[in-house]
């Protein structure tokens, strides 16, 4: 992949050519692999504060929202072009209505609108690699996070053999150890799931 569609892999520009085509590419496959991420939480409370980052085209967002009942809903995704797109589906737009689900374009390095300790779970599928710096970003998930709170980063190979000035975190065993930095008491590699195109790893961190 070349350099200019990777970069818009990140943050898909409206109007552009490379943006639709990101698009595109984000977007097929009905999410069946960030689906999948959600059907293997282990998510234990009752109406759950949770905090997406990257919903992208929002297959994962729709099903949390199915499968957890949130009293609130965080979606953080800096792309002009996937935020309208959420903000537009008729079933979402209803949630934003209610004040349950909210769209915010913020990096995620400073998410000062979520209170410390506020969060039941991170979930971040196709995110990690474009988190520069990550250790930044790790130490504002570990703010945010409730005690026992969760964060899940799906991952997949492919990213390994992308464009490395822009996928900058493609070596699971770092990342691992840079959420431990971050003081997360566990952070492990998950089996692998899927097969295909649409196999991933998750990575799954849990603050104490």
């Amino acid at each position: 992949m070349g350099a200019s569609l990777a970069k818009q892999m990140r943050s898909p520009e409206p109007g552009t050519c490379m943006g639709w085509m990101a698009q595109k590419i984000m977007s097929s496959g009905s999410g069946v692999d960030s689906v999948d991420a959600v059907s293997v939480l282990k998510l234990e409370v009752e109406a759950p504060t949770i905090v997406e980052l990257g919903p992208g085209a929002g297959y994962a967002m729709r099903s949390m929202i199915s499968s957890f009942s949130p009293s609130r809903f965080y979606g953080i995704e800096i792309s002009d072009a996937f935020r309208k797109g959420l903000s537009e589906d008729a079933e979402l737009k209803e949630l934003i209505e209610k004040k349950v689900l909210s769209l915010h374009g913020d990096d995620a390095k400073d998410l000062g609108f979520i209170p410390d300790n506020s969060v039941d779970l991170i979930f971040a599928h196709n995110v990690i690699y474009f988190l520069d710096p990550l250790d930044v970003y790790l130490k504002e998930a570990y703010r945010i996070l409730k005690p026992g709170g969760q964060a899940v980063f799906g991952v997949k190979q492919v990213a390994q053999a992308m464009d490395q000035s822009i996928y900058i975190n493609t070596d699971w065993d770092v990342c691992l150890e840079e959420m431990k930095k971050a003081g997360f008491e566990t952070a492990e590699q998950k089996e692998p799931r899927l097969e295909g195109a649409a196999a991933y790893i998750p990575l799954v961190c849990t603050k104490k």
